[in-house]
């Protein structure tokens, strides 16, 4: 009900053209196309960005340094976007690591398979790697962080043997693979073989960080190529003869 009070105050009331703003008119936000496109990538492509910013953790803080709220921070996205993206945060290293597996071992294999010759497919095999590694050293050092990490007493050993089952899965199946097409059998198990490799690559991988020009790299690995396959090559003919 209108009181003679309140129409009295409505007639002193300002025009239209004068009165104050009580109420600014609300201006809904503009997102730029980058922010459009970071709001609605499919979670695929967000696991991916996470996985990039979980490297960079890693790089710069170590494995210890990961946490799901470092990685939210470094991809500028919030807390419960990493948890929806990998649950929980060891969810998240088995990723990186896994996605290093996908990344290395089809190219290494490829170039292995190119190869009749054993010596040179496994020369060809390893230098693959080792290219991979001097052109993309930082996605090296994040394995090594990881592994690092994982050896130190209070370290988290079960991810090791994640990280170490992923190579040789990958490294078992392209020695299988070649085998099976050249007739040939190895003197021990497959696994034994694939571990060898992986050592072999391991410690050539370290020696060329610290190797600029690759000189004393490249002695090490003829040497090394050329035992591990005299091994191999001598039961593969022994197994050729005893065939015929």
């Amino acid at each position: 009900m209108l009181t003679p009070r309140v129409l009295a105050d409505l007639a002193a009331w300002p025009t239209s053209s004068s009165r104050p703003v009580l109420h600014a008119p609300r201006t809904l936000p503009v997102m730029t196309d980058e922010q459009q496109t970071r709001g609605y990538r499919s979670r695929q492509d967000r696991r991916a960005e996470l996985l990039d910013a979980a490297a960079l953790v890693v790089r710069d803080d170590g494995l210890r340094g990961l946490t799901t709220r470092a990685v939210a921070a470094r991809a500028g996205v919030a807390h419960g976007v990493v948890h929806y993206a990998f649950g929980a945060r060891r969810n998240l290293v088995v990723a990186l690591l896994e996605r290093q597996a996908r990344a290395v071992l089809p190219p290494v294999l490829a170039a292995a398979d190119e190869h009749d010759d054993l010596a040179t497919a496994l020369e060809a095999g390893i230098s693959a790697y080792l290219d991979l590694v001097r052109r993309e050293p930082e996605r090296f050092r994040v394995l090594e962080a990881l592994s690092a990490t994982a050896l130190a007493p209070d370290g988290d050993g079960d991810l090791l043997d994640a990280e170490r089952r992923l190579w040789r899965d990958g490294v078992v199946a392209g020695i299988e693979r070649w085998t099976a097409r050249h007739g040939a059998a190895p003197s021990e198990p497959v696994l034994v073989v694939a571990d060898a490799v992986i050592t072999l690559v391991d410690g050539l991988a370290r020696a060329a960080w610290s190797d600029p020009d690759g000189t004393a790299t490249a002695r090490s690995r003829a040497l090394l190529v050329r035992g591990l396959t005299t091994a191999v090559t001598a039961v593969v003919t022994a197994a050729g003869t005893a065939e015929h």
